[in-house]
């Protein structure tokens, strides 16, 4: 798989700009603040249907305009040509704050289930250093970003998961006050167990295809590392157990969204291995690089469909070893870099270099 060109209509700092890409390495090439960040996230939109940089999708939308286009031909595996679409609405009477979202293939209008997985990407950008050390919101974002673009199945449990988690926590409320009975619980309460556990299927699987991928690996600063999933399963039994702790506080206290993970590092003595503690800064960096290696070989064994890799300034936060090891891997595919240092392409060689 490969995008060929990318067209962005009032998208970020873009007017109106067309981008052509080859099938190897692009590298975007461009000082500090000249929108090269907005090109990867406008594929990345393509693929998932949001933003890796914000939430809030009116950003998007170039100041002072109501509508933006993003816009790209990929070809897949099959030589087939694909051309797919995100378009960013505002309301015109200016009365409602939310943006709709057109998704389109080859100009025709579909539904999101039937979008997501035609483009299938994998982000690098410098704050995944904090999928180490970082919160465990953050490393449920990672799970979600990963399976929002390939799928529906999982975002449509995720977004009915949220949704009686919502719920759920205002009756609580409101059992508390008197205002209902704690049996109308029942139904918000087989709505998490059964979404929870079709999104823990994604996530454990997912996290025994990396550490199976970690401990194969040739390099052996990476065979060391494995992931420690720590799970917040949902069963009714939990759910009744917590009842009263739970009707005090207001707050449903377990289930996916309390899910995390750990890297852990074989090579540490101590019991606890926990990177976010004991390792060290290049150790931190290379578990997340082998994190998106790992997401890479996962999307192509279990799709059997080749990711387009988007990396976002990462050479400036890896040492020579760790950039030639990313050079290497990303070989196979077509890799869209960006940078603002010229010695960018001495590094990897025969590039298509975009300059802005």
């Amino acid at each position: 798989m490969y995008i060929s060109k990318l067209l962005l209509e009032n998208f970020r700092s873009y007017d109106k700009k067309l981008f052509e890409f080859k099938p190897g390495f692009n590298l975007i090439l461009g000082p500090n603040g000249c929108g090269k960040t907005n090109i990867l996230e406008a594929i990345f939109l393509l693929s998932s249907g949001k933003s890796f940089r914000s939430s809030s999708l009116p950003k998007l939308i170039e100041w002072n305009k109501n509508f933006s286009s993003v816009r790209l031909k990929v070809i897949n595996n099959k030589s087939e040509t694909n051309e797919v679409e995100v378009e960013l609405i505002k309301d015109p009477t200016g009365q409602k704050s939310t943006i709709s979202r057109k998704f389109l293939i080859d100009k025709v209008e579909k539904n999101r289930k039937n979008f997501i997985g035609v483009l299938k990407t994998v982000i690098f950008h410098p704050e995944d250093t904090r999928l180490v050390t970082g919160s465990p919101s953050r490393r449920r974002d990672f799970f979600d970003s990963l399976f929002l673009q390939v799928e529906w199945r999982y975002a449509s449990a995720l977004s009915q998961f949220n949704r009686a988690l919502r719920h759920r926590n205002e009756l609580l409320d409101q059992i508390k006050l008197g205002r209902n009975s704690k049996s109308e619980l029942f139904y918000w309460d087989q709505a998490l167990i059964k979404n929870a556990n079709i999104i823990h299927d994604f996530r454990v699987n997912f996290i025994r295809s990396v550490n199976l991928f970690f401990a194969n690996h040739s390099n052996s600063q990476i065979n060391t590392i494995s992931l420690n999933y720590h799970p917040s399963l949902v069963t009714q039994e939990k759910l009744d157990r917590n009842y009263q702790h739970e009707l005090n506080s207001g707050y449903t206290i377990i289930g996916t969204h309390r899910d995390d993970f750990s890297f852990d590092n074989s090579i540490f003595p101590q019991d606890d291995k926990n990177l976010a503690f004991w390792g060290s800064r290049g150790q931190q960096r290379l578990a997340v690089l082998a994190i998106r290696l790992a997401q890479i070989d996962y999307l192509e064994k279990t799709y059997n469909d080749t990711p387009v890799l988007l990396l976002d300034d990462i050479f400036s936060e890896l040492d020579e070893d760790h950039q030639k090891l990313v050079v290497s891997v990303c070989q196979k595919y077509q890799t869209i870099f960006t940078s603002s240092e010229k010695n960018t392409a001495d590094i990897m060689g025969n590039c298509n270099v975009i300059q802005l």
